[in-house]
Protein backbone atom coordinates (compact mmCIF):
# COMPACT_ATOMS: atom_id res chain seq x y z
CA UNK A 1 0.00 0.00 0.00
CA UNK A 2 1.46 2.78 -1.17
CA UNK A 3 -1.20 5.87 -0.02
CA UNK A 4 -0.34 4.96 3.95
CA UNK A 5 -2.51 2.34 4.43
CA UNK A 6 -5.49 4.36 4.49
CA UNK A 7 -8.28 3.16 1.96
CA UNK A 8 -9.90 5.66 -0.40
CA UNK A 9 -13.59 5.72 -0.78
CA UNK A 10 -15.13 5.07 -4.67
CA UNK A 11 -18.37 5.91 -3.90
CA UNK A 12 -19.10 9.69 -4.35
CA UNK A 13 -19.98 11.73 -1.64
CA UNK A 14 -23.70 12.42 -2.93
CA UNK A 15 -24.35 8.61 -3.32
CA UNK A 16 -23.08 8.34 0.95
CA UNK A 17 -26.12 7.56 3.24
CA UNK A 18 -26.77 10.52 5.90
CA UNK A 19 -27.41 8.89 9.07
CA UNK A 20 -31.31 10.60 8.08
CA UNK A 21 -31.14 13.05 10.89
CA UNK A 22 -30.90 16.09 8.54
CA UNK A 23 -33.17 14.57 5.69
CA UNK A 24 -36.59 13.85 7.05
CA UNK A 25 -39.47 14.01 5.09
CA UNK A 26 -43.30 15.11 5.54
CA UNK A 27 -45.13 17.69 7.43
CA UNK A 28 -42.76 18.11 10.53
CA UNK A 29 -39.88 19.05 8.86
CA UNK A 30 -36.99 21.68 10.10
CA UNK A 31 -37.15 24.55 7.88
CA UNK A 32 -33.58 25.48 7.81
CA UNK A 33 -32.25 28.56 5.05
CA UNK A 34 -29.48 30.21 5.25
CA UNK A 35 -31.19 33.23 3.55
CA UNK A 36 -33.40 34.12 6.37
CA UNK A 37 -33.20 35.00 9.86
CA UNK A 38 -34.76 32.93 13.15
CA UNK A 39 -36.84 34.97 15.96
CA UNK A 40 -38.78 32.91 18.28
CA UNK A 41 -42.19 34.20 18.78
CA UNK A 42 -42.88 34.87 22.56
CA UNK A 43 -45.11 31.96 24.00
CA UNK A 44 -48.43 33.25 25.59
CA UNK A 45 -49.17 33.20 29.36
CA UNK A 46 -52.57 32.57 29.62
CA UNK A 47 -53.09 32.95 33.41
CA UNK A 48 -52.16 35.68 34.75
CA UNK A 49 -53.15 35.49 38.16
CA UNK A 50 -51.11 37.08 41.32
CA UNK A 51 -50.00 33.53 42.34
CA UNK A 52 -48.23 32.30 38.77
CA UNK A 53 -44.87 32.42 38.34
CA UNK A 54 -43.33 31.71 35.25
CA UNK A 55 -40.05 30.06 35.21
CA UNK A 56 -37.61 30.63 32.46
CA UNK A 57 -33.46 29.73 31.90
CA UNK A 58 -32.84 33.39 32.94
CA UNK A 59 -35.26 33.40 36.09
CA UNK A 60 -33.12 34.06 39.77
CA UNK A 61 -33.63 30.73 41.43
CA UNK A 62 -33.34 32.95 44.93
CA UNK A 63 -35.57 35.31 44.31
CA UNK A 64 -38.30 32.82 43.04
CA UNK A 65 -38.24 31.15 46.05
CA UNK A 66 -38.43 33.79 47.98
CA UNK A 67 -41.27 34.85 45.75
CA UNK A 68 -42.76 31.70 46.28
CA UNK A 69 -42.92 31.83 50.15
CA UNK A 70 -43.88 35.18 50.40
CA UNK A 71 -47.11 34.26 48.05
CA UNK A 72 -47.65 31.11 49.95
CA UNK A 73 -47.44 33.12 53.44
CA UNK A 74 -50.23 35.65 51.81
CA UNK A 75 -54.18 34.91 51.55
CA UNK A 76 -53.83 33.08 48.06
CA UNK A 77 -51.90 30.01 49.35
CA UNK A 78 -50.98 28.32 46.58
CA UNK A 79 -48.44 29.28 44.20
CA UNK A 80 -48.67 27.73 40.44
CA UNK A 81 -45.06 27.28 38.76
CA UNK A 82 -45.27 26.76 34.62
CA UNK A 83 -42.28 26.37 32.66
CA UNK A 84 -41.68 25.14 29.23
CA UNK A 85 -38.90 22.91 27.81
CA UNK A 86 -35.60 23.48 29.16
CA UNK A 87 -37.03 25.32 32.11
CA UNK A 88 -38.91 22.50 33.21
CA UNK A 89 -35.70 21.00 35.50
CA UNK A 90 -35.29 24.50 37.27
CA UNK A 91 -39.23 24.60 37.57
CA UNK A 92 -38.93 20.60 39.46
CA UNK A 93 -35.89 22.68 41.56
CA UNK A 94 -37.62 25.60 42.94
CA UNK A 95 -40.74 23.48 44.01
CA UNK A 96 -38.78 21.02 45.71
CA UNK A 97 -36.54 23.45 47.61
CA UNK A 98 -39.42 25.24 48.59
CA UNK A 99 -41.58 22.14 49.76
CA UNK A 100 -37.82 21.17 51.83
CA UNK A 101 -37.58 24.84 53.54
CA UNK A 102 -41.34 24.45 54.59
CA UNK A 103 -40.49 21.47 57.24
CA UNK A 104 -43.63 19.77 55.39
CA UNK A 105 -46.52 22.28 55.83
CA UNK A 106 -47.01 22.43 51.87
CA UNK A 107 -47.21 19.92 49.23
CA UNK A 108 -47.63 19.84 45.53
CA UNK A 109 -48.93 18.00 42.50
CA UNK A 110 -47.58 18.43 38.57
CA UNK A 111 -49.42 18.48 35.48
CA UNK A 112 -47.88 18.18 32.26
CA UNK A 113 -49.53 19.68 28.80
CA UNK A 114 -48.01 19.92 25.02
CA UNK A 115 -48.03 24.11 23.73
CA UNK A 116 -47.64 24.78 20.05
CA UNK A 117 -44.64 27.88 19.45
CA UNK A 118 -44.52 29.40 16.70
CA UNK A 119 -41.58 30.60 14.77
CA UNK A 120 -40.59 33.30 12.16
CA UNK A 121 -38.20 32.97 9.66
CA UNK A 122 -38.03 36.74 7.85
CA UNK A 123 -36.08 36.91 4.38
CA UNK A 124 -32.93 38.69 4.52
CA UNK A 125 -33.79 39.80 0.81
CA UNK A 126 -36.83 40.35 -1.35
CA UNK A 127 -36.93 37.93 -3.29
CA UNK A 128 -37.33 35.12 -0.53
CA UNK A 129 -40.20 34.31 1.07
CA UNK A 130 -41.77 35.37 4.66
CA UNK A 131 -42.03 31.55 6.43
CA UNK A 132 -44.01 30.04 9.85
CA UNK A 133 -43.01 27.09 11.21
CA UNK A 134 -45.21 25.66 14.06
CA UNK A 135 -43.44 23.19 16.13
CA UNK A 136 -44.74 21.52 19.68
CA UNK A 137 -42.77 21.93 23.62
CA UNK A 138 -43.51 20.45 26.32
CA UNK A 139 -45.07 22.20 29.70
CA UNK A 140 -45.20 21.43 33.08
CA UNK A 141 -47.67 23.20 35.68
CA UNK A 142 -46.86 22.50 39.64
CA UNK A 143 -49.07 23.41 42.32
CA UNK A 144 -47.40 24.11 45.82
CA UNK A 145 -50.48 24.38 48.07
CA UNK A 146 -49.97 24.58 51.93
CA UNK A 147 -51.30 21.67 54.13
CA UNK A 148 -51.96 23.58 57.26
CA UNK A 149 -52.34 27.18 58.38
CA UNK A 150 -48.80 27.80 60.14
CA UNK A 151 -45.94 27.73 57.24
CA UNK A 152 -43.11 27.44 59.01
CA UNK A 153 -39.82 29.16 56.78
Amino acid sequence: MADGGQKQSTQPASDKKDSGRNNRQGPNKRFHSDKHSHKKRVPLKPYQRKNDIYVTGKSDFKAQVKQCEEILNGEEGEVFLHAIGNAINRSINLALSVVANSNGAVAYEANTSTIELVDDFHPLNDEDDYTIQQRMNSCLHIRIFRQSKNLKT
